[in-house]
């Protein structure tokens, strides 16, 4: 079957299915890091599952859903596809990559956050918080302003030697029709199944990007945004609280693995807790007063290590 080459958080995949959402890659022959395969369409994807509609176990996974397909992830390295019959493209594209692709993030070992986040001259910023919070819009705001965008929904965070890194996901964002509108109705946008999809085009960051900061969304009431760094064990409780598809995790038999890079997350970057208006039509403003924030605390970080560099030095 022919086969698709392309390129997501940090991996080499080859795929029995077009999947246009994802960056492609030149490289069709040899060993990639993952697998796509397409199997036979089924009448319905109706396997009896241990929680209903998935299951877990060391190093597999398994997801039915009614209507689009039954996926299969194993080892990390491979995610079976079978389509129920007359099921939309879109759909089971949707699917992939979202539950399922957060599963085989969860069997490599990666730290999935449900978020979304953008390249900065400070390094990585990661957008977090619960379902409508505005994660995607903010990121969409970036990336109308010319910042680069790592990933929207699902956001990797990987270990490589003493630095955590963003991992850059499919190149597209997925907006609610309002937050669509106040933006400006971006160019390529097109509707699909639930909200509409725009790539991000030359807007797209392609390589890892050092983390820098986890923003927790939150909303009130009152005009100006605030900006409150977490202290002490409330900064893993965060971070466990914002995975992406938690349940997927349990019984995959990398909970340790996860618990010990939750740690060093939050001892090793800035997580903070953001509250502000949630209307679509303040998100510049919160643009504006993140940029400041961060200029004013990376350069404070910046110049307490000089000092003490100096005090080491003397």
């Amino acid at each position: 079957m022919h086969r698709n080459a392309y390129w997501a958080y940090g991996l080499r995949i080859h795929a029995e299915l077009d999947c246009p959402e994802l960056p492609s890659h030149s490289e069709t022959d040899g060993n990639p890091d993952v697998t796509i395969r397409l199997l036979p369409e089924s009448a319905q994807a109706t396997e009896p599952l241990q929680n209903g509609y998935y299951e877990t176990r060391p190093g597999a996974f398994r997801l039915a859903v009614a209507g689009v397909a039954q996926y299969r992830v194993e080892g990390g390295r491979q995610i079976a596809i079978e389509p129920v019959a007359g099921a939309a493209p879109e759909k089971v594209r949707l699917f992939l990559l979202g539950s399922a692709m957060g599963a085989l993030l969860y069997q490599r070992g990666l730290f999935p956050l449900h978020g979304s986040a953008v390249e900065t001259p400070w390094g990585a910023m990661v957008f977090v918080g619960a379902q409508g919070a505005g994660k995607s819009t903010l990121a969409a705001e970036f990336h109308r302003r010319g910042f680069r965008l790592l990933s929207d929904d699902v956001c990797a965070v990987e270990a490589a030697a003493d630095l955590l890194r963003i991992l850059p996901a499919p190149a597209q964002f997925r907006l609610c029709a309002d937050a669509f509108e106040q933006l400006g109705s971006p160019a390529g946008g097109r509707f699909d199944v639930d909200k509409f999809v725009v790539p991000m085009g030359h807007g797209y960051c392609p390589t890892p990007v050092p983390l820098a900061a986890i923003h927790v969304l939150a909303g009130h009431n009152q005009g100006t945004p605030e900006f409150r760094v977490l202290r002490g064990f409330e900064r893993v409780e965060r971070l466990l609280g914002n995975l992406y598809r938690p349940h997927f995790l349990k019984g995959q038999g990398t909970q340790g693995d996860l618990m010990r890079m939750a740690s060093r997350i939050a001892e090793k970057c800035t997580i903070a807790v953001v509250t502000r208006q949630r209307a679509p039509e303040r998100v510049g403003t919160l643009v504006e007063f993140l940029e400041a924030a961060w200029a004013q605390r990376f350069a404070r970080m910046n110049q307490t290590r000089g000092d003490e560099l100096h005090a080491l030095r003397s």
